[in-house]
């Protein structure tokens, strides 16, 4: 079963909770996922990376010593070693205790009328081969999201090889504002097998949005938390905006 068996992305403007409610709340925690959820998103976003036993984790740096009391590389880590780390007290002390989740233990918690969007984060990890995709696409056959399932990534080759091994999967490529300058979100779109285009709101651009319309392509913005980012998108087409304050977002949005 693939990402494809949910419902497609809505039609109305998607609220995505970045990395949960990461604006009140220990980023890419069970904690920050379940306060999106409590505010009413859409979908939540999370980023993953891959154990040095090849489990798939929820945490953005390619180390944990930002967001735990921990020190190196997760991709030099088990996941024994990950779940000891406390990723909750940088945050607040309410929060301590709070673990890195597995991918597979936020999709378990996700009611079915809430989407995912899962970033990918290859970053600093070296290991060859496929075992990364072939993880992920497992994982989503396994787990049966009812909701909508969108993978994304700054790494493009990591798309083009998750859309060889699932040219169902709902993907999303993410725009580099130097690597990608001079190409377009179709172009960007075409050669990876996305039907998404995701951009920071600083990057939201005429030409872009112009040729995300032109080729009816899905299109995200992420940065948007205040009142004024979420005017500022409006009316070019955005289809979806990423917050780290989902609650003061969505009641933004049901306003209009």
């Amino acid at each position: 079963m693939n990402a494809r068996s949910g419902p497609g992305l809505r039609p109305h403007l998607l609220v995505v909770g970045h990395r949960g409610s990461s604006g009140t709340a220990p980023e890419n925690t069970l904690a920050s996922f379940r306060q999106a959820i409590e505010a009413g998103v859409d979908m939540i976003e999370l980023d993953v990376r891959m154990t040095k036993d090849f489990h798939l984790v929820v945490i953005h740096d390619r180390t944990v010593d930002r967001t735990t009391g921990g020190h190196g590389a997760v991709s030099a880590k088990s996941l024994q070693e990950l779940k000891l780390l406390d990723a909750g007290s940088w945050f607040g002390a309410r929060y301590r205790g709070e673990q890195i989740p597995t991918l597979r233990e936020v999709m378990d918690i996700l009611p079915a009328r809430v989407g995912l969007n899962i970033e990918v984060k290859t970053d600093g990890d070296t290991r060859p081969g496929r075992a990364l995709e072939e993880s992920l696409v497992l994982i989503l056959r396994e787990q049966r999201m009812q909701g909508p399932c969108l993978v994304s990534s700054f790494d493009h080759r990591h798309l083009r090889r998750l859309h060889q091994l699932d040219p169902e999967l709902l993907l999303g490529a993410l725009y580099h504002p130097v690597r990608d300058l001079a190409k377009k979100p179709s172009t960007i779109c075409r050669s990876t097998g996305a039907t998404a285009f995701i951009c920071s709101r600083t990057q939201l651009r005429r030409r872009l949005v112009d040729d995300v319309r032109a080729h009816k392509i899905f299109l995200a913005v992420y940065g948007v938390n205040s009142p004024a980012d979420l005017a500022g998108v409006r009316g070019s087409g955005v289809r979806a905006v990423v917050t780290d304050f989902p609650a003061k977002i969505i009641r933004e949005v049901r306003k209009h």
